[in-house]
């Protein structure tokens, strides 16, 4: 991978001279850094305030997209007018409506089985967390303790034992998501938002820090430009990186010095 400001010239062009932005962006670790717990993980002033004035302009169309669910990231980051992609793509929401995909009662009494008996498995190990989001339990471990981390993976692996063919354990940072196996992902996401959307002239841009974000570089390869957010020694499916939401929020201040001019 390629840092993205030392391809700055041929990337600037290209947003230059795009006739419409799909400005794709990831929340944690990409728009803000990777905190202890999700609820202080809070967008920042300068960075509402330079996604604000993106989505003012004519030729963008900015979607934030995150494993968090769609009331929570719309809550976080708090502009209106822009597209939200919650629970990895179960819930959408443009400025026109919400398409949120629900579970089937008997699906959502499995899950209801799944949160209870995993709280009960994992409910002495010291710094735990779960985040309940609907459809999806993403149990954090980022608090707890070394020495703890087998036993959480044998007791979440153990559980979901019994429901595999119709629930999967995807693996994040310091956190493991039990999620419905249906086929959603944040990449079907960003082709659902670009169908009938891309001509010659469009560009697409995604950013993202996180294993799930590989989806959507794949979406948009040979069509735009895929970003991931961390170390470059990690394999992506991106062709550039940022190292960090700082470089993400200079990326986003260029584009709108870029737009402005």
């Amino acid at each position: 991978m390629k840092h993205l400001f030392e391809d700055w010239a041929n990337i600037g062009k290209k947003i230059q001279e795009a006739q419409n932005l799909f400005l794709f962006l990831d929340y944690d670790g990409t728009l803000t850094p990777i905190v202890s717990t999700p609820d202080i993980a809070l967008c920042p002033p300068e960075v509402k305030g330079v996604l604000a004035n993106l989505r003012d302009s004519p030729k963008v169309f900015l979607t934030i997209v995150s494993g968090r669910s769609l009331e929570d990231i719309r809550e976080k980051v708090g502009i209106p007018g822009i597209i939200y992609v919650g629970n990895y793509g179960l819930e959408i929401e443009n400025p026109a409506g919400m398409h949120k995909k629900k579970l089937s009662a008997n699906r959502q009494r499995e899950y209801n089985n799944i949160v209870q008996t995993l709280k009960e498995s994992l409910k002495e190990i010291p710094g735990i967390l779960f985040e309940d989001k609907g459809s999806i339990l993403a149990v954090h471990y980022r608090n707890v303790p070394p020495e703890y981390f087998d036993r959480v993976h044998h007791a979440v692996g153990k559980t979901m034992g019994d429901w595999e063919g119709r629930w999967q354990i995807a693996r994040g940072k310091m956190v493991l998501e039990i999620r419905p196996k249906v086929d959603f992902n944040k990449g079907k996401a960003v082709r659902e938002i670009l169908q009938g959307a891309i001509t010659p002239k469009a560009l697409p841009v995604y950013l993202g820090d996180d294993p799930t974000d590989q989806d959507a570089f794949r979406a948009i390869k040979g069509k735009g430009v895929a970003v991931f957010v961390g170390d470059a020694r990690i394999a992506s499916e991106a062709d550039h990186y940022l190292k960090d939401p700082s470089e993400v929020l200079e990326f986003l201040r260029r584009c709108l010095a870029l737009l402005t001019n």
